[in-house]
């Protein structure tokens, strides 16, 4: 039988064309002066690289959070994960290219793009220093746990910060293509990093 991860993969692969379909027909037809009517197509190839998108989010769900489809490897949840997250932030920000979207639209989804990233960071963070954190914890130790917290979410709350700027400053300096552009590959970039550390480590497997 094949695994729902499995289809939700093949499906966010086919998202992922869809948006890449939708930016090239985008681009197209407003280098050809394409017709208001004609205009419209790109946004009905997003709508259903949306579709795609609630459809995997589902799957999703189901594969990371329940066990009715059946045991899932650890290393394919994560994967399958990873591609949802560049599927997730892909449709939001090539919304933002779409005809009739205004700069004020823009920016809520650029900020958007980038409160998710800045999510990842903190994720990013905890997978390296979480079993530090944690440590002690099983035992008791709370004080000593809560004061490494403190410590590290001071620190997380400075780098979070100074990215978020970092990109502000990059979505006012340049246009919403470029911005969105440097915002895809500094996510993608960050999701790799983890897949690549995470998928180094050994990690025990249920029955």
């Amino acid at each position: 039988m094949v695994r729902l991860t499995t289809i939700g993969n093949f499906l966010s692969g086919i998202g992922l064309t869809l948006l890449a379909v939708t930016i090239g027909a985008k681009y197209l037809l407003d280098t050809l002066s394409a017709s208001p009517e004609q205009l419209v197509y790109p946004f009905y190839i997003w709508v259903i690289a949306l579709a795609m998108l609630v459809v995997v989010l589902i799957i999703s769900v189901i594969n990371t959070f329940t066990e009715i489809t059946g045991f899932v490897h650890p290393d394919d949840k994560m994967m399958a994960n990873m591609l949802v997250f560049i599927m997730a932030l892909a449709t939001i920000l090539v919304f933002g290219l779409l005809e009739g979207t205004d700069a004020v639209i823009q920016g809520y989804l650029f900020d958007m793009g980038t409160m998710i990233v800045i999510a990842y960071i903190f994720l990013f963070v905890f997978v390296f220093f979480g079993s530090k954190i944690s440590e002690g914890a099983e035992s008791g130790q709370m004080k000593e746990m809560t004061s490494r917290f403190m410590l590290v979410s001071l620190v997380l709350g400075v780098i979070m910060a100074g990215v978020h700027l970092l990109l502000s400053i990059i979505k006012d300096s340049l246009s919403f293509t470029w911005a969105a552009g440097v915002l895809m590959i500094f996510a993608v970039a960050l999701i790799v990093m983890i897949v690549i550390f995470l998928g180094r480590r050994y990690e025990p497997i249920g029955e």
